[in-house]
């Protein structure tokens, strides 16, 4: 048996679980109801389901074991992302380090990505209707750079009120939102999620859909689907991670320390640019090799100038060269905003810490 890796897609009223099938390294669908396809769990309250969620996972392996534990979101606060790491932990006894949150657009992008490359060799769009809502999503990939770079697009347009109206007042909507984003960009493949497509009101837009060899897709477990591709991804079942994602949520710098290194200044890199910044930490401990000066090193994923921060160790024992270790920290506040520290361990018996800690932050937002 291969490793365990769970993807959920947490809705307001309905959420979905994928599973990783090793044989066919594709995520599977868990259903409600052995045997049938009914994939929609009534989400009631985050407690409620993951309990509910830990029976169903029972056939599949056991989920605090998993390796790799993935939710996707509509929104991914804060607030919101915390609340679900703790439950998590506390009802389905997953380590901290092997739960991940991410955004439903994050989570269509993995989807997409982890398709054949014909699919997004151009753009795709991505229309979701659940409840009063019709709304797009574009995803843009530039395959020119190495890691390929990944984003959507939406814009206020692309998103119309679609509650009690008539089918046909429904398919007017989508004609003309989908009119209007082909004849901006060359797109190759549509996606289309949500309880609303599963009845056919679409038939005039459908026409327009699949025109000029565009490949249509309808179904309502993509965002689970997505979350599990990333799970797989986080347990190295998938091989190398080809893509960033350049999500609202994601820090676009990667944060290095500057080490002595071959003779030349090395670099250590503590955080990857592409990573949600309430994701975004890291620790390592070092040695002091000379000035009491530890500097950070940010350098931004896409064009703009390399950043160095240093930051002074007021107060330090003067100590021999490698006789002081430090703890250095670093961690994302908010999408711009870094803060570093750095805390003075001593060094045995001989230099015992002094205690002091050093703490600094930078906005990185201009």
């Amino acid at each position: 048996m291969g490793a365990f890796v769970v993807g959920f897609d947490l809705g307001k009223e309905y959420s979905q679980i994928c599973c990783w099938n090793e044989k066919t390294k594709e995520p599977v669908s868990i259903s409600v109801v052995a045997g049938a396809e009914k994939y929609r769990i009534p989400t009631e309250s985050l407690e409620l389901f993951l309990k509910k969620a830990m029976r169903l996972l029972k056939p599949y392996g056991k989920i605090h074991e998993a390796e790799a534990v993935v939710f996707s979101v509509a929104e991914a606060s804060e607030q919101h992302v915390e609340q679900i790491r703790k439950m998590t932990m506390q009802i389905m006894g997953v380590p901290e380090s092997r739960i991940h949150v991410q955004t439903r657009q994050e989570s269509y992008c993995a989807y997409v990505l982890n398709q054949s490359r014909e699919i997004w060799r151009h753009q795709t769009v991505l229309f979701s209707c659940e409840g009063e809502l019709l709304e797009a999503v574009a995803l843009h990939v530039n395959a020119r750079t190495l890691p390929f770079l990944a984003r959507t697009e939406s814009q206020d347009e692309w998103k119309q009120p679609v509650s009690g109206l008539q089918p046909e007042e429904k398919d007017e909507i989508l004609l003309g939102m989908a009119k209007a984003i082909f004849s901006e960009r060359p797109v190759s493949s549509v996606f289309l999620v949500g309880e609303a497509f599963e009845e056919k009101w679409y038939e005039q837009s459908l026409r327009v859909l699949c025109a000029s060899g565009r490949r249509v897709f309808a179904g309502n477990n993509l965002f689970a689907k997505g979350a599990c591709f990333r799970a797989a991804q986080e347990a190295g079942l998938t091989g190398e991670r080809t893509y960033v994602f350049l999500g609202e949520d994601k820090i676009s710098y990667n944060v290095g320390l500057r080490t002595p290194g071959s003779g030349r200044s090395a670099v250590y890199t503590l955080l990857e640019a592409g990573e949600s910044w309430y994701e975004a930490k890291a620790e390592c401990q070092a040695l002091l090799c000379g000035e009491p000066v530890v500097e950070f090193i940010l350098k931004p994923m896409q064009a703009g100038d390399t950043l160095k921060e240093s930051l002074l160790l007021a107060g330090l024992p003067d100590r021999p060269p490698r006789a002081t270790r430090l703890r250095i920290s670093a961690e994302f506040l908010s999408v711009d905003r870094l803060q570093v520290q750095v805390s003075d361990l001593g060094f045995g018996e001989l230099f015992p810490s002094s205690d002091l800690t050093w703490t600094e932050e930078v906005d990185l937002g201009g």
